[in-house]
């Protein structure tokens, strides 16, 4: 009864390899989504800023130069009223504010050239990296249809092995199957093995003479001394 409890158990565990096999693919393949769209959230969110960045500073460049064109317009027209001052102290007034104002403008001036020189460095970057983020963007685009299908293809396949599961957990007492459940979470999903000339073929520890003589006689569940794991003879089919 024990014998076919364990090789019942054997069966499961076979099953269960394939669906962790399929559910580890599926994790990693998740994974790649949610590396590839946080890579391509960040690099938008970057592209975002500099933008921003680009256009407050163009709004600068827009401020100076309106001041500067509305100096100049101010100071031609002070020139234009010149020609018609007779009184030296007026014209003498005028000539200081023009010059002032030329003064300030060439402050200006000089703000404004360093300004474009910054937004023209700034256009660079922000060129650059929405390239950058276009091909990204391309590239994943083509790439997560395909790998969503294989997402689905996965769940296809585990859903098929749900049956054939149920119906082989079925045939196994509870005790068994919790020790089994227990073991294969801490044992990377293999919880049972078998052992062949008094070694186990998980850990490929020898088994201890009497431990051996319990396994061949499967009257009792045995845990193998080294790695814990649940120990089965499964003998060689006759020649």
């Amino acid at each position: 009864m024990l014998r076919e409890q364990l090789e019942t158990l054997a069966v499961l565990q076979g099953i269960d390899l394939e669906v962790k096999k399929h559910r580890d693919a599926q994790s990693e393949h998740l994974k790649e989504i949610a590396t590839r769209e946080n890579e391509i959230a960040r690099l938008a969110k970057e592209v975002r800023t500099l933008r921003e960045a680009w256009q407050e500073r163009e709004a600068v460049r827009r401020g100076k130069e309106q001041t500067v064109t509305d100096a100049n317009r101010k100071a031609t027209d002070k020139r234009m009223r010149m020609s018609h001052v007779k009184n030296i102290k007026e014209l003498q007034a005028l000539q200081r504010e023009i010059a002032q104002i030329k003064e300030s403008n060439s402050i200006l001036e000089e703000e404004l050239l360093e300004v474009m020189t910054d937004l023209e460095e700034q256009e660079g970057v922000l060129k650059q990296k929405e390239e950058e983020l276009s091909g990204l963007q391309a590239e994943w685009t083509e790439r997560k249809g395909p790998l969503e299908g294989e997402i689905a293809e996965i769940e296809d396949k585990i859903a098929q092995t749900r049956q054939a599961r149920e119906e082989t957990a079925s045939r196994l007492n509870d005790d068994l199957m919790g020790k089994y459940e227990l073991l294969f979470d801490r044992r990377g999903g293999t919880a049972v093995v078998s052992v062949s000339s008094a070694i186990c073929q998980a850990c490929y520890m020898n088994i201890p003479p009497q431990l051996w003589n319990d396994v061949l006689r499967n009257e009792r569940v045995n845990l193998c001394p080294s790695c814990q794991r649940i120990l089965f003879y499964n003998p060689p089919a006759p020649g």
